[in-house]
């Protein structure tokens, strides 16, 4: 079939154009089937490359384990600060230090907590701990009969006498509640505050029932940061217990980050 081309202004077709140009002579059928297959590949590989780009632009960031960093970080901090070392005990969470213990009483140890503090409490209790909303993680130390207890944590507000007037708040609800005193306590420049009280049944307390003996001390730190020393016991057998734990644990605490010297006995 010959077709005059108007570009050229000639007739196409010849047997010479046919042998030189085959490709412009094939068939609609041919041609509209090549022109299919293009379009199908075009389409597929701008796809491809559409999903590709859209994956790489949205791929998140690769996973930190800031658990184990926070947990690193604490156990660094205990240098300078009473670290030691020695083979936790109880549940873990720290190690015994190896500071010398002529200033402590007898039974008691120094204690390099994983939340990054110091302090001192008697051999062989066990450790446990829960988050908090502010600050370090709330760490309770429990005796072997889980009869007294002593009580890690900081606390929010700007100073210890209005935590402890906030804590009373809830103290007074309970079951045989009994302040024996909620008063600020003379230091050494740092701000200090203290409430004793009794109480019959207390939330979390282990070792069956009976009254209880309470001595709540928040204090401000070597840091600047406001924590407080809650020792729990049995009424019972009086308020020498709870006030050794509260005192010596005081004298021995260092906070997080921070450089302390060993108490002197």
């Amino acid at each position: 079939m010959r077709v005059f081309d108007t570009e050229r202004q000639e007739w196409a077709g010849s047997r010479r154009e046919r042998l030189f140009h085959p490709d412009q002579y094939l068939d609609v059928r041919r041609q509209k089937v090549v022109r299919q297959k293009t379009a199908i590949v075009l389409a597929v590989a701008g796809l491809t490359f559409g999903v590709w780009a859209l994956a790489w632009k949205d791929e998140p960031e690769p996973y930190q384990n800031f658990t184990a960093a926070r947990s690193d970080t604490k156990k660094d901090s205990s240098d300078g600060s009473g670290g030691g070392s020695g083979s936790e005990s109880g549940s873990g969470g720290g190690t015994p230090s190896a500071e010398p213990s002529s200033s402590l009483p007898a039974g008691y140890e120094p204690w390099q907590d994983n939340e990054g503090f110091r302090v001192a409490l008697p051999t062989g209790w066990e450790r446990d701990s829960r988050s908090s909303q502010f600050g370090i993680d709330v760490v309770d130390y429990r005796s072997p009969d889980g009869i007294r207890r002593l009580q890690v944590f900081q606390v929010m507000e700007t100073s210890p006498y209005e935590s402890l007037q906030v804590a009373q708040v809830e103290a007074q609800k309970l079951d045989g509640y009994e302040a024996v005193s909620l008063a600020e306590v003379p230091g050494d420049g740092n701000q200090a505050a203290e409430h004793e009280y009794r109480a019959d049944e207390i939330a979390g307390e282990q070792g069956g029932g009976g009254a209880r003996h309470v001595i709540d001390h928040r204090f401000t730190a070597a840091d600047g940061e406001r924590y407080a020393l809650v020792a729990y016991g049995s009424d019972a057998d009086g308020p020498d217990d709870e006030r050794e734990l509260v005192d010596t644990a005081l004298r021995w605490f260092c906070p997080p980050g921070t450089q302390c010297e060993t108490p002197e006995g």
